[in-house]
């Protein structure tokens, strides 16, 4: 009984936790073209989302991929219900290899992806995530690989909101929460969201 209730109560956390992150954002170089050609075309940044829906399934939202070889671009698209197990103990996830289809609009034309095959490691200590997926969009004549290997990105500040921020001048508001111009000496000030004695 006892061993039961401690493995409900870890599931649980597990499952409170995941539903609090929501949608994850990982980025990093991915490299996409016919593997069997060993033909590449590099990327220095892609970024995929993933969203995991219970302890076994989740969608991935691969960004638009442009295969300049071919003059193919496919757009973004989710992959959705992919299989994967977890490992409660270590907070990893693995996803077998697997095949999928996913139909999209793309104007007025309805397109569809083919994955072949679709493999997925997602490591919790260095929150990173590998993917190697091989897929065709539309009409092409071959399968093509699209592999990324990336890492989480949190998504409260970002390299444009911070330059804008250090350069801003700061807000000044008394405790009636009226804006002050400047502050005058011995008062309490609300600065940026932080209190200041002056």
């Amino acid at each position: 009984m006892k061993k039961t209730f401690t493995l409900f109560t870890i599931l649980f956390a597990c499952l409170t936790a995941m539903a609090q992150h929501g949608e994850m954002k990982f980025a990093g170089p991915s490299k996409f073209g016919v593997e069997e050609m060993n033909e590449w075309q590099e990327n220095e940044k892609d970024v995929i989302i993933f969203k995991m829906n219970s302890t076994s399934e989740a969608d991935i939202t691969l960004p638009a991929l442009t295969y300049n070889k071919m003059n193919v671009t496919i757009p973004s698209f989710t992959i959705h219900n992919l299989k994967f197990d977890y490992d409660m103990a270590t907070r990893n996830a693995s996803f077998p290899e697997q095949e999928y289809e996913e139909t999209f609009k793309v104007g007025d034309e309805e397109k569809t992806v083919k994955g072949s095959s679709f493999k997925a490691e997602y490591n919790a200590t260095e929150k990173s995530f590998k993917i190697t997926t091989k897929l065709s969009y539309g009409k092409m004549p071959v399968f093509v690989t699209y592999i990324i290997d990336a890492v989480y990105v949190k998504e409260e500040t970002t390299g444009i909101n911070s330059v804008a921020a250090s350069n801003a001048q700061p807000t000044y508001y008394d405790l009636s929460g009226r804006k002050v111009a400047e502050p005058k000496a011995n008062g309490i000030y609300i600065v940026n969201g932080k209190k200041m004695i002056k």
